[in-house]
């Protein structure tokens, strides 16, 4: 798991014991259904999956949450960023977000949920006035409004001096992303296995017939891909080298602090704070697997926040971690079967919005076994798109 992450510092005794219970279980043997990666997606695939009356088997080579989904924000920011993909990723993410706000009414779930709106104050995020891009935005069917320095400090009155306005996002949410992958796997019916590597696949004609593991060959009637970038296992079976690459990013914590932020604030970083007090910020972009945090950039992060929240200027962040997150080369996931393969589907590569878009990946991929195909044109999102 990613060193030090707030997300796995801030779990209860209870909730850690529950992610070691998956280890040491036997799989089932001919499951309707084999996912193989038990990060945020493969977590919400396999609750709407089991929700549909399918028998399902989750495969994760580490911890559960472990790699990307434990080293994420946590945001649900589909307006924020919205403008910068297509609309169809917009419609993928809008209807991602109303799935998210129904989970925690439900039993089982407990994920630190909030829709306490976003907020970006730092002109280096828009090339024009801030009213000039919220009307864009809007104009895009984006929910987002200009606001000046004074409705700043109302929202955020902790934030520095001399702030003369920016653009506010109310609909954008929150949640903990461990907990969250926890919570689908508390509350769906499937069966989870983590510390298993799945090692290959056996094609027969046009199916998948068999998935070599560390814990035994499986038969699944589907498997579903839902490993990040990891594609070596099933790379092999692939027409070419699958579009998948990881990119890094860091993100840096305080110990639990009063009050200071009422909702996401996107200065030269993103600063948020957690519901036990934590204060978080960072999220830069590096190619590569990176694992380690780099002392520089925690010093740089940890500057431009006490900057922006003069209540931090004597406050250490003593977390420091660093995850790949899988990507492909337009930033888009790939939601498609494996061509050639008719029982194997791919459920990857989301970038920095797995967390934003685990839900409606998992109805879309339970859409597709059930009834043949999914409900949304995925054609922006097919695997040959490249």
């Amino acid at each position: 798991m990613p060193q030090d992450s707030i997300w796995f510092t801030t779990l209860t005794d209870a909730q850690r014991d529950e992610l070691r219970s998956f280890a040491d279980r036997e799989p089932l043997r001919k499951p309707d259904v084999l996912v193989v990666g038990g990060g945020i997606v493969g977590t919400a695939t396999a609750y709407a999956l089991a929700q549909q009356g399918l028998e399902v088997q989750v495969v994760e080579a580490g911890t559960l949450c472990g790699l990307a989904s434990g080293a994420n924000a946590g945001g649900i920011w589909p307006d924020q960023q919205g403008i910068d993909y297509p609309v169809a990723f917009r419609n993928l993410a809008r209807r991602s977000r109303d799935l998210w706000g129904k989970l925690p009414a439900r039993d089982g779930f407990d994920l630190d949920w909030r829709v306490n709106g976003f907020l970006t104050v730092d002109p280096m995020h828009w090339d024009r006035s801030p009213d000039e891009l919220a009307m864009h935005l809007l104009s895009e069917g984006l929910s987002a409004h200009a606001i000046d320095g004074e409705q700043v400090h109302l929202l955020e009155p902790h934030l520095r001096p001399g702030i003369e306005g920016g653009v506010h996002y109310p609909s954008e949410a929150h949640l903990h992303p461990v907990k969250a992958g926890l919570s689908f796997a508390r509350a769906s019916k499937a069966h989870f296995l983590t510390e298993t590597r799945v090692i290959s696949v056996t094609v027969e004609g046009s199916r998948v017939t068999a998935v070599k593991t560390t814990a035994g060959t499986i038969h699944p009637g589907h498997v579903i891909a839902a490993t990040g970038w990891i594609a070596d296992w099933f790379a092999d079976h692939a027409p070419a080298p699958p579009p998948l690459m990881p990119i890094s990013g860091q993100l840096i914590a305080t110990a639990p602090q009063a009050p200071l932020l009422n909702g996401t604030v996107l200065g030269k970083a993103i600063v948020f704070q957690l519901v036990t007090g934590e204060v978080v910020t960072g999220g830069n972009i590096v190619k590569g697997d990176v694992t380690e945090p780099e002392a520089a950039v925690t010093e740089e992060f940890a500057t431009a926040a006490r900057e922006l929240v003069p209540a931090l200027a004597d406050v250490p962040f003593c977390h420091a971690w660093a995850g790949a997150r899988p990507s492909t080369p337009d930033q888009l996931p790939i939601l498609d079967r494996l061509p050639g393969i008719d029982n194997f589907l791919v459920a990857a590569g989301h970038f920095k919005n797995g967390v934003l878009l685990a839900p409606i990946t998992g109805q879309l991929m339970a859409e597709w076994i059930i009834a043949g195909k999914p409900s949304l044109d995925h054609g922006p999102f097919r695997w040959d798109r490249y």
